[in-house]
């Protein structure tokens, strides 16, 4: 048994070189065609008509047509597929090595076999086209192919196959085709890339009314600082002696992780869905979830996910104990749209579970939302401290944005009003996934 790769092989080899010659097709079939002409035509002693002795123009090259064809249906019954290997689970885009055992069983060499695995998880629908060599097949009859294929479209689960091989004869007279409809699968893992304009750090400044340095707050027992009362602070937090003094409510903040939590909320709506298939807007959002999530997962920041399930919002949680590629396969890239927009629920879940120390990304798959009602819920958590980013996937390329019964606002509009709120904003082309800052 012996092993090569098929780009280290472009040698044809070297058997029946001479009858793989154009030249020597050309000459075989203009002797096929003077044979049969000097058979009908060629005149003998007493008339115009039938030679005998031009036969032997005729039966030679059609002993070699008919050779060759005995031929290539001989080989092609020889190659027989043992097995194929290869990984059981693999990332999007990720270059994966496959390990083909093919066995040919016959004393008569081949001259010409092309051998393509079918990759459904692919744009291009089979492997790179390799050439098998005889002197391969020499020793014990079996040879290990090992080739590399990128799974460049697509995630979920595939089945790889079946394999092809194409014989022909030394002539190019004829091709064989045997398919071997061995199926081998492959779960391929959602790894979309992280977009351009992520920003995952967070600088909290100190508190206009606090006296501590410390960059980060939260919930743990260390004193971090004192910050104005707003609607939906924990009021067993309140800081009775400095609300006194300052007039205002007040209360207190401690020192939390000095990792900052990571939460993105993703709001989808099925009566808002514009497009198909992969290119849907909810399909587009959640690839971009994916890269939001994994991109924190692999800095080891502490990452939840808000989302709307059965129309009720839900908190995931990931910690190292989660595979991310595999929870975004297998849940996050088989969302269903939610049948109301549930942007109340996400909004709720968001203030309740985000703090000073805490990233915020809400992701909607349509600008057609209550804009009142999510900027109240954006400004409240940046009132909070918490770093917020409102991103968005602009699903009709002149969409206006409503902010209450009977006024519209541009987009440009929109974008200022944003900018003079201090609220990073991402409007996502239509029909793109990059990202377009403002």
């Amino acid at each position: 048994m012996r092993y090569f790769h098929h780009s280290l092989r472009e040698d044809p080899g070297t058997f029946l070189k001479f009858f793989t010659n154009p030249a020597t097709r050309l000459r075989n079939l203009l002797i096929l065609t003077m044979g049969i002409g000097l058979f009908a035509f060629m005149p003998s002693r007493h008339s115009f008509g039938f030679n005998p002795r031009a036969l032997i123009l005729v039966i030679f090259p059609a002993l070699v047509i008919l050779l060759a064809w005995v031929y290539v249906k001989a080989t092609a019954r020889s190659f027989s597929l043992i097995s194929r290997e290869m990984p059981a689970i693999c990332l999007e885009n990720e270059i994966i090595e496959v390990k083909l055992l093919i066995h040919y069983n016959n004393p008569l060499p081949f001259a010409y076999a092309y051998l393509q695995d079918h990759f459904p998880a692919v744009d291009v629908l089979t492997s790179p086209e390799i050439q098998l060599q005889h002197e391969d097949f020499a020793r014990t009859g079996s040879a290990v192919i090992l080739y590399r294929h990128r799974l460049n479209r697509g995630y979920g689960s595939f089945n790889i196959g079946p394999l092809e091989i194409r014989i022909s004869d030394p002539f190019n007279f004829f091709e064989e085709k045997r398919i071997f409809q061995l199926k081998t699968p492959l779960k391929v893992w959602l790894n979309p890339p992280a977009p351009d304009d992520l920003d995952l750090v967070k600088a909290n400044a100190l508190t206009p009314m606090g006296d501590s340095r410390s960059t980060m707050a939260g919930h743990g027992m260390d004193f971090y600082g004192i910050k104005e009362y707003v609607q939906g602070d924990d009021i067993r937090a309140m800081s009775w002696l400095k609300t006194a003094q300052v007039g205002v409510p007040v209360i207190k903040q401690f020192e939390r992780d000095t990792r900052p939590d990571v939460l993105v909320a993703v709001h989808t709506d099925r009566t808002q869905l514009r497009g198909f298939g992969f290119g849907n807007t909810m399909k587009r959002l959640l690839r971009i979830a994916a890269a939001i999530m994994g991109e924190t997962c692999q800095r080891g920041l502490p990452a939840a996910m808000g989302l709307c399930v059965d129309d009720l919002a839900h908190h995931i949680r990931l910690n190292s104990s989660v595979p991310v590629y595999g929870f975004m396969t297998e849940l996050l890239a088989d969302l269903k749209p939610a049948e109301t927009g549930g942007l109340q629920q996400l909004l709720s879940l968001a203030l309740s579970k985000a703090g000073p120390g805490t990233i915020v990304i809400f992701l909607s798959q349509t600008i057609h939302i209550d804009i009142n009602q999510l900027l109240s819920g954006l400004l409240t958590l940046q009132a909070r401290g918490a770093k917020v980013s409102f991103w968005a996937i602009d699903d009709t390329d002149q969409a206006r944005f409503s902010e209450e019964a009977g006024l519209n606002v541009s987009k440009d509009d929109f974008k200022q009003r944003l900018r003079e709120m201090n609220l990073d904003f991402v409007l996502l082309p239509s029909r793109s996934e990059i990202a377009a800052p403002v």
